[in-house]
């Protein structure tokens, strides 16, 4: 596996198992994550930062992972979501999500789309 591989694969089981914070190492220093209507975040500090307040609000929240296409310098995750609380409560929602990997294999950016 490279390097890029390992980060991904290494990213979604955190998600997978709600661990936010192995989820965050998981990403370059400098690293982008964008989700839809909300500003981006830029380097690992602020992910760390978001994943950190998102734990902390507590909820129960799973991510399933449909596929994965990827040629080493960058992939797409489809994938599906759902939370307890907001308007759309228990409601699963499709999404996916391009990324892009560094020279090192680190994750440099996650950009999310609502499917």
């Amino acid at each position: 596996m490279t390097a890029s591989a390992d980060a991904l694969a290494t990213l979604l089981d955190a998600f997978g198992r709600r661990d936010l914070a192995t989820a965050a190492d998981c990403f370059a220093d400098d690293a982008e994550y964008r989700e839809p209507r909300r500003p981006p975040l830029l380097g690992r500090a602020a992910i760390a930062a978001h994943f950190a307040r998102f734990s902390a609000a507590g909820g129960d929240w799973r991510f399933a992972v449909d596929e994965v296409i990827s040629d080493g310098r960058r992939a797409c995750v489809i994938y599906r979501y759902a939370a307890e609380g907001g308007g759309e409560a228990g409601r699963e929602r499709a999404g996916c999500a391009t990324v892009r990997f560094n020279e090192h294999g680190r994750i440099a950016e996650w950009r999310e789309y609502q499917g």
